[in-house]
């Protein structure tokens, strides 16, 4: 008598369309977890140039310009939004930025060399930030701040106060606030604040 043996073979729960999309959920997680381990190395990996402002949270507006100053102009070639050969482009940037009808100061004290200028918001008011090379080839910043004067902002002399490394020399003017920013070593930079004051 022939016996026959029968082996019972496990039943697959699931359908194959089933376990299709199983199989794609567990190749997205393990794609999403490498891409979070490879962000968080690559932000620890401490390659990325950071600029340290040395400077206390923001408190008044001269620190927000020394900030400014530090950031925009860090390199050899500051970050601009108007070049020093289009005076057209300048003056139309000034005009919408502040509304005021300006050309291109030319200093001959200490700082002769414009190399551009970009829109800035300090103390939450629009403003230009113009940058000069002087001799010494250090980067100097003219900031023009659309604060007319008014009972809280009176009109003032050339004033001037030092933060960390950099000399901040300013006035308030009938239609803005001025600033003339450069390194405290520069001799010049209360002489070229007295030559701005008078120009413009």
């Amino acid at each position: 008598m022939d016996s026959t043996v029968v082996r019972n073979r496990p039943k697959r729960t699931g359908s194959p369309l089933r376990r299709r999309w199983m199989t794609v959920l567990l190749c997205a997680a393990f794609l999403g977890i490498g891409v979070a381990v490879g962000a968080t190395l690559s932000r620890d990996s401490g390659t990325a140039h950071v600029v340290d402002l040395s400077l206390e949270p923001s408190t008044d507006w001269i620190d927000e310009v020394c900030a400014s100053f530090r950031v925009f102009g860090r390199a050899y070639q500051p970050m601009v939004d108007v070049g020093p050969d289009d005076p057209a482009a300048f003056t139309d940037l000034v005009q919408r930025t502040i509304g005021i009808d300006m050309t291109v100061p030319t200093f001959e004290e200490g700082a002769s060399i414009f190399e551009g200028a970009r829109v800035v918001a300090i103390d939450r008011v629009p403003g230009i930030e113009l940058f000069y090379r002087n001799t010494a080839g250090d980067l100097l910043s003219v900031f023009l701040i659309a604060r007319p004067a008014s009972q809280e902002n009176q009109v003032t002399d050339v004033q001037e106060t030092i933060r960390d490394n950099l000399t901040v020399s300013w006035w308030q003017g009938e239609r803005s606030l001025v600033a003339v920013i450069g390194p405290s070593s520069d001799a010049d930079m209360p002489a070229l604040a007295k030559a701005a004051y008078l120009k413009l």
